[in-house]
């Protein structure tokens, strides 16, 4: 078979030779057309347009040719996609807004992280106070069901005190010396240092539990009762120095619907001693009640409110 058979049968042109090898084509009116390399068999054709893409031909039309770049212009690829100058201004706006944007977000973010940090530092400092008011607050709780406690056993110990000395023991004097008798609490001990016989005074002495040794300055009892064979006038000179110079108070006392009447100082009265003293008349002689402590007050007003004359 000859070289033309290759070409679909079809007969060479004039001038020219068969296209299966690299013979000369030699065109019409003395042009000379390049070589052309015949496809490799079941090829396709090479597109020979770089980064060029074919445009996609119409359902039933043949394939539009691409337009030739330019001379020394790079040829456009479809695949890329093209930015559309006019539309260069409005990425710019827009890459400036996106940063305005994330501006105010940056800003909204470190509000909102000091907002965060105020609420904790708040919160911490609220918990601190309700934790230090909490603690005070128990604090005080226990130190008043503290104090409630012992103001409750001192209550309980001053009723038991009160519950021994009843019932009171009743004491009464000489009948020479008037029979004056008087109660006074079961807890409390008597010492008669003197009993009045060869007409001297009446002394005795009254205390709780125990009483002191008579004699000694720091003795303090809780009665000391004196029958002295003074008039009552001579024995109040001494209390009424002691009233002038402010030292006592004076007030009128009464007792046994008045039958026993006389007069009352309160204050010091005596050196380092603050208490009570009673005087009152009996017949040419005088009583005296006297407590040498206020805590023995209450115990004392009791026992004087009893205070009575037999004769």
């Amino acid at each position: 078979m000859d070289q033309n058979s290759n070409m679909g049968g079809f007969a060479p042109m004039p001038g020219q030779t068969g296209m299966g090898g690299n013979d000369t084509v030699v065109a019409p009116d003395g042009f000379q057309a390049a070589p052309a390399a015949a496809p490799m068999p079941g090829a396709a054709p090479m597109n020979t347009m770089p980064n060029m893409a074919a445009p996609a031909a119409m359902p039933g039309m043949p394939a539009p040719a691409m337009p030739a770049a330019a001379p020394g212009v790079a040829p456009i690829n479809p695949a890329v996609p093209q930015m559309n100058p006019a539309a260069a201004p409005n990425a710019a706006t827009a890459a400036a807004g996106k940063k305005d944007t994330t501006m105010i977000e940056t800003i909204i973010l470190v509000i909102v992280c000091l907002i965060a940090a105020a609420a904790i530092v708040f919160a911490v400092i609220f918990f601190m106070k309700y934790n230090e008011l909490n603690t005070d607050f128990e604090s005080q709780k226990s130190i008043a069901e503290a104090n409630a406690r012992v103001e409750q056993e001192e209550a309980d110990i001053a009723k038991f005190e009160e519950e021994k000395k009843l019932p009171f023991q009743k004491f009464t004097g000489p009948s020479d010396y008037g029979s004056i008798s008087f109660e006074y609490p079961k807890t409390w001990s008597i010492y008669v240092e003197s009993d009045g016989t060869d007409n001297s005074d009446y002394v005795a002495y009254f205390r709780p539990g125990q009483v002191d040794p008579v004699g000694k300055e720091d003795s303090r009892y809780a009665l000391r009762f004196k029958i002295m064979n003074q008039q009552i006038t001579s024995v109040q000179e001494e209390y009424e120095g002691l009233l002038e110079d402010g030292s006592v108070t004076s007030s009128v006392f009464n007792a046994d619907n008045n039958k026993v009447t006389g007069t009352m100082y309160t204050g010091k009265i005596a050196e380092n001693m603050n208490g009570i003293v009673v005087l009152i008349k009996v017949n040419d002689k005088t009583a005296i009640f006297q407590t040498d402590a206020m805590i023995y007050k209450n115990d004392f007003q009791t026992l004087i409110s009893k205070i009575r004359r037999n004769s």
